[in-house]
């Protein structure tokens, strides 16, 4: 749990590199992405390694931005220690001056682990909504 916080942390200055605009469709955000995927695979610290971002068409035309990651076997990470982590994630969301852009051009946030193995761990999903006051 201690090596996740920072990488977390590490992985969220890594995603304002790539400007995004409010309100883009799947086309540009694929762009970005793209943009962000060219860094990647990217070790954000010895138990955690970010592999891959995408835009996913959701339901209503929504657009969520997916940040994947893999987490080393053989660390006790668990859904429920993600969600501790919640609430500083949402809480640098809605501050960072350059992540706010991003989480007002995408509909949802969403940050996926799993084990190398293969083993699904938990994920967090958010959106600018669950924001103290929206950006």
């Amino acid at each position: 749990m201690r090596i996740l916080l920072p990488a977390l942390s590490l992985l969220i200055l890594a995603c304002p590199q790539v400007g995004f605009s409010a309100e883009y469709t799947m086309t540009e955000c694929n762009d970005k992405t793209a943009e962000l995927n060219k860094e990647l695979p990217m070790e954000l610290d010895n138990v955690t390694t970010w592999i891959n971002t995408t835009c996913v068409e959701k339901e209503n035309n929504t657009i969520q931005i997916v940040y994947e990651n893999v987490i080393a076997d053989g660390n006790d990470i668990t859904q429920d220690n993600l969600e501790r982590l919640r609430p500083s994630m949402i809480s640098t969301w809605c501050t960072g001056p350059n992540l706010v852009p991003i989480l007002n051009g995408v509909d949802t946030v969403n940050y996926q682990y799993d084990f190398k193995n293969g083993q699904h761990i938990g994920e967090l999903t958010f959106s600018k909504a669950e924001c103290p006051v929206n950006p």
